[in-house]
């Protein structure tokens, strides 16, 4: 398990603290010294019986409806743009070298 811990300069030296759950902080004249006082401070609260469990939630279906892209009716003139525009730009290609 992982815990993201941001250190930023503050008025007592240096801010270190996490987001939820854990919504903790140290302050210390140095980064890693707040880092580690922060770090007993989240050893200390699991050694008191705290746990974090990691819940799976399925992704939410989009308002939008979503089709392949083959499937979609402007696939084949989508596909055909993109033709007629490659043609294009190589007729121009070879006229500016000839």
């Amino acid at each position: 398990m992982t815990i993201s811990i941001l250190v930023e300069p503050s008025q007592a030296g240096f801010r270190a603290r996490t987001g939820g759950p854990l919504d903790m902080s140290a302050e210390a004249t140095s980064a890693a010294e707040a880092v580690t006082a922060l770090q007993a401070q989240i050893d200390c609260r699991f050694a008191r019986g705290a746990i974090l469990v990691q819940h799976a939630v399925p992704a939410p279906q989009s308002p939008i409806p979503l089709i392949p892209l083959a499937e979609n009716p402007l696939f084949d003139a989508w596909l055909d743009a993109i033709e007629k525009y490659r043609e294009e730009k190589e007729l121009e290609d070879r006229a500016t070298y000839e």
